[in-house]
């Protein structure tokens, strides 16, 4: 009988060790983010994206070249734009900028810090490549799609997809801004 009470007690006394293990455990795995998400820090993605750009368009764009970067079209609803949407490929413009590139980030620009990447007034050149895009947005993550494409030829001489998890941040920068549009009687 004491044997079997020693026994008991042994045993309670290890399972509650070994709980307390498991919530140690617990504990350590929500601190490397498997039940939290992570922040994503879009300046580091996008400027990574512009040197990969940047490595595949070399052969076909020069310093004194004109890129004009437009806003990232939304696959769902194509003629609406969003923050997200600009965010995009004006930070991809400055990286490129950062670069030695000549950039046009006029239609993108969230800020007026980016306003010294407008091209002159009198200067009258025409772009001679586009940075454009688009993104999907699905239910667990966003699909982005970036290329850079020759304005006479419509060549694509650079492309770069990646995929984003759908956090609350870029559900909310995703979203599209409504658009008021007149119309005239004809």
């Amino acid at each position: 009988m004491i044997r079997a009470k020693l026994f008991y007690v042994i045993t309670v006394a290890a399972a509650f060790i070994g709980l307390g293990g498991c919530t140690a455990a617990f504990l350590n795995t929500a601190a490397h983010g498997i039940f939290t998400q992570e922040e994503i820090n879009f300046r580091e993605k996008n400027f990574a994206t512009a040197d990969y750009l940047v490595g595949q368009a070399r052969a076909f764009i020069k310093y004194n070249d004109l890129v004009v970067a437009e806003p990232l079209s939304d696959v769902h609803q194509p003629g609406m734009e969003s923050d997200i949407s600009k965010m995009i490929p004006e930070q991809i413009g400055v990286r490129m900028s950062q670069l030695g590139y000549r950039m046009d980030l006029e239609r993108v620009a969230t800020t007026k810090d980016t306003n010294y990447l407008k091209p002159a007034k009198s200067d009258n050149a025409k772009p001679k490549f586009i940075l454009t895009g688009t993104f999907l947005r699905q239910r667990r993550d966003m699909d982005v799609s970036v290329r850079i494409v020759d304005a006479t030829s419509a060549r694509v001489v650079a492309a770069f997809d990646y995929t984003l998890p759908m956090t609350r941040e870029i559900n909310d920068l995703a979203a599209p801004q409504p658009k008021i549009i007149r119309m005239s009687p004809q």
